[in-house]
């Protein structure tokens, strides 16, 4: 499987010289966090935080698309630089649930896996919701450290779920969604949310001071704004927003803490952090989900609420202060912009380009001014709609709440969540309809299709040959097995163990 992997990435990577040391890396992820969350984003009530900051003193992105509408297929994405039906992260459940067999594929060469060709270290804190467990409970056979990654620290290898919001369920409903693991031992079900930004935040602090003497990369994977909805004592009640602007508070607060670390260690020129979230919010969780701006839909749904996210790069010294950049990019460019600058040369094997050009103040907008011209948006193995330059085309559409008159249950958060989880659940659309995203960003003024004929023939040609790129692979989402149902004491499935540091995932070569 090794010698497999190593033949995959030499078909995607061709060394260079940069004539410089190799930058560091942290990748912040939020989690169901929506396009108009933040004030760099327009929102009116959220308080100003470190996320804002990170865009005046860096970058920020107008038109950055998530790869999918949920949690799992979005996460194998970043870290592959591919499509998830390339690595069969699709199916009926659209995501891993915590008893399921399937995890992300091993054969699948991961950011991670990838930098530490180039001598980096890698960690992730956090949310991981790429399979667990393949065979019995506890096998952790699906977890981060078989996927290149050198230090696991504080871990959230499901999420942090509805289920788990200790005001709504007893602690016996809570083990079965509810769990938290140290590396790869499973330290506490159900999860205690109180002290939970913390540890992350402190696990990711120490793995920079560990193994900031060489390049690092860290994935700082954050469980906000995902629903239930948590904040610590210090920002419980202090939002005007209410308890998802305290959310949000307190994982800027964290981000903070981090970039406050960099500037003390001297590492902040030379890292780059980039922050952004997985896909669209959860709209129909009223004030219990996040905002997507001025664009049309959320959390599952193809529309650009459910898909375009917030997203800022900073690197000071080499990212212009408070610049814009404007063209349409994929979270799955960042897997081939952190290879090439650690020293590797992007070729053909991946969907996600390099943004190198965009970052250094390079990149040439007149010639070039979009980095992706096409973009396919799926739910699950279904192709719901293309981007081509500024159009989009939807050949489908999912049912939303929020435009059928029933948005929130007259402002009490639905309990079943998503109506629209299921692809299948969606309106067809022949001719597809059309917007002109750059001058209709809510997609609310669809074009004269009879006026658009040589735009949906170059549509239909492009869906066409990107088809006959996709390799029939397994869905890795359909297994599912209470046997593999994370417990650990079995048959309590209830603990609260404090962690070693031995418990962290380390490798044997580790400095």
């Amino acid at each position: 499987m090794a010698f497999i992997k190593t033949l995959l990435f030499l078909s995607v990577i061709i060394p260079i010289s940069l004539g410089k040391k190799s930058p560091n890396f942290v990748l912040i992820l939020s989690d169901d966090v929506g396009y108009g969350d933040f004030q760099c984003y327009g929102h009116a009530t959220q308080e100003r935080g470190a996320v804002d900051d990170l865009a005046a003193e860096g970058m920020r992105f107008t038109q950055w698309y998530a790869p999918d509408s949920l949690c799992s297929p979005s996460r194998a994405a970043l870290l592959t630089g591919r499509y998830p039906i390339r690595s069969g992260i699709v199916g009926p459940n659209r995501v891993f649930w915590q008893y399921a067999r399937g995890g992300l594929p091993k054969s699948e060469e991961t950011l991670a896996e990838g930098l530490k060709r180039y001598n980096y270290t890698t960690g992730i804190v956090g949310k991981w919701h790429l399979g667990i467990n393949e065979f019995v409970a506890n096998d952790g056979n699906h977890l981060p450290h078989h996927h290149g990654f050198d230090y696991v620290g504080t871990l959230l290898s499901f999420t942090y779920h509805f289920r788990c919001d200790p005001t709504k369920f007893k602690a016996e409903e809570r083990t079965e969604k509810c769990f938290l693991n140290k590396g790869s031992k499973l330290v506490q079900q159900p999860i205690t949310s109180e002290d939970l930004t913390e540890k992350i935040l402190n696990d990711s602090k120490s793995f920079i001071k560990l193994y900031s003497k060489k390049p690092f990369f860290l994935y700082m994977s954050m469980p906000q704004a995902h629903s239930a909805l948590f904040a610590s004592k210090n920002f419980r009640g202090n939002s005007k927003r209410g308890i998802y602007g305290d959310s949000i508070n307190e994982m800027s607060w964290a981000i903070g803490e981090l970039i406050k670390l960099l500037r003390e260690l001297h590492l902040d020129e030379n890292t780059l952090v980039i922050f952004l979230s997985d896909h669209g919010p959860q709209t129909e969780q009223c004030h219990h989900g996040g905002s997507a701006g001025p664009l049309r839909g959320g959390k599952s749904s193809t529309w650009d609420g459910g898909i375009k996210v917030p997203a800022v790069a900073w690197w000071p010294g080499t990212i212009k202060p408070g610049s814009v950049y404007r063209g349409v990019l994929s979270s799955m460019d960042i897997f081939p912009t952190f290879l090439n600058l650690a020293g590797g040369e992007t070729v053909t094997k991946l969907d996600g380009t390099s943004l190198t050009d965009v970052l250094t103040g390079t990149h040439d907008d007149a010639k070039d001014p979009a980095k992706h011209d096409v973009l396919f948006h799926y739910c699950s193995d279904q192709i719901m709609a293309v981007r081509i330059g500024p159009y989009k085309l939807h050949y489908y559409s999912q049912y939303q709440r929020d435009y059928e008159g029933d948005l929130c249950n007259n402002g009490n958060p639905y309990d079943d969540k998503l109506l629209y989880f299921n692809c299948s659940l969606s309106h067809y659309h022949d001719p597809p309809l059309i917007f002109d995203i750059n001058q209709d960003p809510g997609e609310q003024f669809p074009l004269d299709p009879s006026k658009q004929q040589d735009l949906i023939e170059r549509a239909a040609s492009l869906v066409q040959k990107h088809r006959q790129t996709i390799i029939p692979v397994p869905s890795q989402l359909g297994s599912h097995d209470s046997n593999v149902q994370p417990c650990c004491n079995p048959p309590l499935c209830a603990c609260n163990y404090q962690a070693d540091e031995d418990d962290i995932e380390l490798s044997k070569d580790e400095l």
